[in-house]
């Protein structure tokens, strides 16, 4: 702030009284506003610093900090905190930290471990220190902190890659591995890590020595599952193929030391999958220069789709950038952004032009059984669909977060389309088309700009946005499916089919259908007696109804959830797009440029003949359900009218002709539909009961009570003695097909309603139970010993 006269600082007090402040009040400005100042940028800081006095200003942080200490460290709070970094300098850790509720900690060697021992919800862990330091946390941290999903190591030294990555893929919840060190001593030793199955899906090593690779892949073949690579320097001494094969990897980070470009196309024959390549470092012209040598790349990775090139050419004891690298490139169409105003320091970012080509989609439409297995507790979600889905298979996919754009690739049968690229795809579209986006669907779910955030992170849950953007990026019709559960009429959106732009009569239809990973009685336990999906899978006809298979293959027309025919304007320009950041990448962030289509969207038109169109479906549709709803009262009179005129002979008669009836039913019916109605009876009655009120359930208990005297006491002594020998039989037979697990479940909940009963139970309830109780015990035992006198 040059040129502005200093004034003295106004003095804040250190403590204040919490009586002066209206919370509700202060609550009431502040709705609606978040804090930057940890975006602030270093420039301000120091204008800051230089207008205020240092002293006061800290101050002022300080008694900040103790108001909000007292709200973070509050256990009725229980606020989990993302990020704590102790440094090299902290010997004393306040004990007023929640250590139990820290997941992100950064730890110096000089730090006490007692502090991790206390760090149970950790997902994230950072090290820094000497190699036998590390390893020695590692192996007392293992089987404490089960939920470890990221680990960065930090050493200047380390002795043997294999003693190091030993105790470290122990760790059976860790997925990302990083490792930073100066110096390399032995990468050729070989340990027992054969047995011992890792789940890392990303590796990177950050070293300043280089590595062979020939003897860094020894230590590698236990990384079956990782999908991300990144080694930072490799030598020129690859004198043999590359052995190992990365089945699953899809992005691969390279920095090369002079290494032949022909052992790197060697590498990628090795990586059947791989999406993304990144080179850096200093390379020589062979190679690098020629059309054809990164024509036969290109051959040997038929999955690549994205590439990064930033290498310098050593000429003449020189190392400089230079349009050699950038002319085959191009040659190559790809679509190159010079980053950096340098001549000598330019980074080339180069996507393939068909990365945004039209998706070709020929979607599967029948179950194959040699490819496809059934999900069965989407099969159970399903009967509570609409009728003309439920004669469909509902298939299994991943419940990893993308299981909608699994889906999405299992129905194209194209094993190389990746999740992440049809998650870039639907944001891309979401981008270009926000406004009709925001306008359709902002007023059910959010803002489109909230949505796209949780798009751009990979694994995240998919919503509505995404099936409606996929439908224009795939030109093909999506049936959503929701099932009947929990059901609003803000949720009729949800059970809808979302046509794509270009739609005509030929368009094909897909159906995704919402479900959920556990049972509906699991789901509502585990979410306070509510249901929400947390799954998608497709739905395809059976292998024998080709009269499904046509129907299917016509669009189905929707009144209010189809998307319009977009007014658009073409432009065959380069738009500059960003793709963002994934998790399962790495982390930076490239630019690239592709052929966009710029599409200008028009705000829906709701003409006054469109809009009494639509209120009159509305009020056809509330007419019809109030009608149904009056027969069915009507329906529900007449029974009650006839069984209240009957005598207790017909009574009687009526109820053994309905339980002839419905066992003439089930002995008809095949074990497996019997077993799935009696799954979905329970789960019914689970969710019946929990919607109930306490007054409610008291209530239901109390006329089954009354039902059970009534029903006892027409009955005669030997029709009483044949139900109670039935009852014996039938609940005989369902403890021996539990399970010790289901058995034990079984007690617990016993004991649980046992001790409920007792404690809302009167003194008068309770010595009645008593006297109940030893009456049964006495009956009980005088049967057992006339039983055993019998035998006698």
């Amino acid at each position: 702030m040059h040129g502005m006269n200093y004034w003295p600082p106004t003095r804040f007090p250190t403590k204040h009284d919490s009586r002066l402040y209206d919370a509700a009040k202060i609550n009431k400005e502040l709705a609606g506003k978040s804090s930057t100042i940890h975006d602030l940028c270093p420039d301000i800081w120091a204008q800051i610093f230089e207008y205020f006095e240092i002293m006061d200003l800290f101050t002022t942080f300080g008694s900040i900090t103790d108001a909000v200490d007292q709200v973070l460290f509050n256990e009725n709070n229980r606020f989990l905190l993302r990020g704590l970094i102790l440094d090299a300098g902290v010997n004393d850790v306040p004990k007023s930290i929640p250590f139990n509720r820290v997941i992100s900690l950064t730890l110096n060697e000089t730090t006490s471990l007692e502090v991790l021992q206390d760090c149970c919800e950790l997902r994230s862990l950072k090290l820094i220190g000497e190699n036998e330091w590390i390893i020695w946390i590692i192996r007392n941290i293992r089987q404490r902190n089960t939920k470890l999903n990221q680990l960065t190591v930090v050493t200047p030294k380390i002795e043997s890659i294999s003693e190091l990555l030993m105790p470290i893929l122990s760790i059976s919840s860790l997925h990302r591995l990083e490792i930073h060190t100066d110096e390399i001593v032995e990468t050729t030793k070989v340990s027992t890590l054969a047995t011992i199955p890792s789940y890392i899906e990303q590796f990177i090593f950050d070293s300043d020595s280089t590595v062979n690779w020939n003897e860094f892949s020894l230590t590698l073949p236990e990384f079956t599952r990782i999908r991300l690579l990144s080694i930072s320097l490799i030598d020129r001494n690859q004198k043999s193929e590359p052995s190992f094969i990365f089945q699953n990897l899809r992005t691969l980070s390279l920095g090369l030391l002079e290494v032949s470009f022909n052992w790197i196309i060697q590498l990628l024959t090795k990586t059947p999958c791989l999406v993304k390549l990144k080179l850096t470092g200093l390379v020589d012209a062979d190679g690098f220069v020629v059309n054809q040598k990164w024509i036969r790349l290109f051959e040997s990775a038929q999955t690549l789709v994205r590439i990064f090139v930033n290498v310098s050419l050593e000429l003449d004891n020189e190392s400089y950038h230079c349009e050699k690298i950038q002319a085959p490139l191009c040659a190559l169409n790809l679509s190159l952004i010079c980053n950096g105003d340098d001549n000598d320091c330019n980074v080339y970012y180069g996507t393939l032009e068909w990365l945004l080509t039209p998706i070709q989609f020929t979607p599967i439409t029948h179950f194959d059984p040699k490819v496809h297995r059934v999900d069965q507790k989407a099969k159970l979600y399903l009967q509570q669909a609409s009728l003309d889905v439920q004669n469909m298979i509902t298939i299994e996919v991943a419940a990893d977060g993308n299981c909608l754009y699994n889906s999405i690739i299992c129905l194209s049968g194209n094993t190389a389309s990746t999740p992440s690229e049809l998650r870039v795809r639907s944001l891309i579209e979401l981008f270009k088309n926000e406004n009709f986006y925001h306008n359709r669907f902002a007023h059910i779910i959010g803002p489109v700009n909230e949505a796209i955030k949780n798009i751009a992170r990979n694994f995240s849950f998919s919503e509505l946005y995404e099936i409606a953007a996929l439908s224009n990026v795939l030109k093909c019709n999506i049936q959503s499916v929701y099932p009947t559960i929990d059901y609003r009429s803000d949720l009729n959106i949800m059970n809808n089919t979302f046509e794509h732009a270009q739609c005509s009569i030929a368009s094909k239809t897909i159906c995704l259908f919402w479900t959920h990973t556990e049972s509906e009685t699991e789901a509502r336990r585990s979410n306070a007696g509510n249901w929400s999906p947390n799954h998608f899978v497709q739905l395809l006809l059976p292998s024998d109804n080709s009269q499904s298979q046509n129907h299917l293959s016509q669009p189905k027309i929707s009144d209010s959830g189809s998307t319009p025919t977009k007014a658009t304007t073409k432009n065959n320009t380069l738009t500059q797009v960003r793709i963002p950041e994934f998790n399962a990448d790495d982390n930076e962030m490239q630019p690239f440029q592709v052929p966009s289509t710029v599409i200008t969207t028009t705000n829906e038109i709701i003409t006054p003949r469109t809009k009494r169109r639509l209120q009159l479906v509305e009020t056809c549709a509330s007419v019809e359900s109030k009608i149904v709803e009056h027969k069915r009262m009507q329906v529900r009179e007449r029974m009650t009218a006839k069984r209240a005129a009957a005598t207790s002979e017909e009574a009687e008669r009526q109820r053994i002709l309905a339980r002839e009836r419905s066992a003439a039913k089930r002995t008809a019916l095949a074990p497996e539909v019997v077993e799935r109605k009696r799954a979905l009876d329970c789960e019914r009655s689970a969710a019946r009961r929990a919607a109930l009120t306490p007054e409610e359930i008291e209530r239901q208990q109390a006329l089954n009570r009354e039902r059970n005297a009534v029903r006892r006491a027409v009955l005669t002594s030997d029709e009483l003695e044949q139900q109670q020998a039935l009852h014996r039989k039938q609940m005989a037979a369902w403890r021996a097909a539990l399970t010790s697990k289901e058995v034990e479940q079984q007690r617990t909940l016993a004991v649980d309603r046992s001790m409920a009963r007792r404690a809302t139970a009167t003194p008068i309830e309770a010595e009645e139970q008593r006297v109940l109780a030893r009456e049964r015990s006495t009956t009980r035992r005088a049967a057992h010993e006339s039983e055993e006198a019998k035998q006698q």
